[in-house]
């Protein structure tokens, strides 16, 4: 796995802002050289421009990660410059908010395009170069949101899509680790980024649609009061690369979530116990 981060290449999705901004920031300072894809090429070329400060090669790549084509040409444009991709961050994300009843179909596909999609594209292009060569490693960014789908109300594509990736990162990692492969699924909670003016960049043929608010499940439990519930995207990512440098399968940044996924866990559970009272 990557215990030496200089002189390899990461490819980050979401890079021009918050978590994906970040990483691309904290590997160039482990000296990797670093693609950068979001859909915003004013924030791309903005975030590159940093990472170049930094004395290492950064290329900005305008690319919507919910379209196949456009991941595939990401891809040729970025080995033709780079070489191998040693690192894939899969990690662009947008969500709406508001009731169920109230998303359109367009809400669904916007959410579900970057959100599920987008992490299912990469894959589909950067994974099988990685297991071909036998090096590589994949981050994917989950959220807390899949370990407690109901502690936030008014927030479902985001949480559902979520929770796909949680299932996806997990079946790929044995089957990649024959690859020599390592997969790393990245569980942020609070964080401080732009992922709620992420319909500052929808596409046209997502049509506007929900407009509404998020709400905490009544009686629903509370988070550890000794751990901090609002991280930094530069601590995330801090916390991602020490995860990343022991290939670990899960990387949690928030350890006072703690309770909220003992809580949707136990009620899981408890539904084996009540199986078991079958004849």
């Amino acid at each position: 796995m990557l215990q030496d981060f200089a002189g390899k290449t990461a490819l980050i999705t979401g890079a021009a802002t918050g978590i994906g901004r970040a990483l691309g920031l904290a590997l160039a300072r482990r000296g990797m050289n670093i693609v950068l894809a979001s859909t915003n090429a004013h924030r791309l070329n903005a975030a590159a421009a940093e990472i170049r400060a930094l004395g290492v090669l950064a290329t900005p790549i305008v690319c919507d990660v919910a379209d196949r084509a456009a991941v595939r040409a990401l891809s040729d444009q970025a080995t033709e410059i780079h070489g191998a991709i040693d690192l894939l961050c899969a990690n662009a994300g947008v969500t709406t908010a508001g009731p169920l009843l109230d998303h359109t179909e367009a809400d669904w596909d916007w959410v579900y395009g970057v959100v599920l999609h987008g992490v299912v594209n990469c894959i589909q292009v950067f994974y099988p170069a990685m297991a071909q060569r036998r090096s590589g490693q994949i981050l994917i960014t989950g959220s807390q949101t899949a370990l407690a789908p109901d502690w936030v109300l008014g927030h479902g594509p985001y949480v559902s899509a979520k929770s796909a990736l949680l299932g996806l990162a997990t079946a790929l990692r044995p089957e990649a680790a024959e690859h020599n492969v390592g997969v790393s699924l990245l569980i942020p909670a609070a964080t401080e980024t732009d992922i709620m003016l992420g319909a500052r960049s929808r596409p046209a043929r997502h049509a506007a649609g929900v407009t509404g608010t998020m709400s905490l499940r009544p009686n629903a439990p509370t988070p550890a009061p000794d751990a901090p519930f609002m991280l930094s995207s530069e601590e995330v990512a801090a916390r991602a690369l020490a995860g990343l440098q022991r290939n670990a399968e899960f990387i949690v940044t928030h350890a006072g979530m703690k309770p909220l996924a003992e809580d949707y866990c136990a009620r899981l559970l408890a539904a084996y116990d009540e199986a078991a009272a079958y004849k």
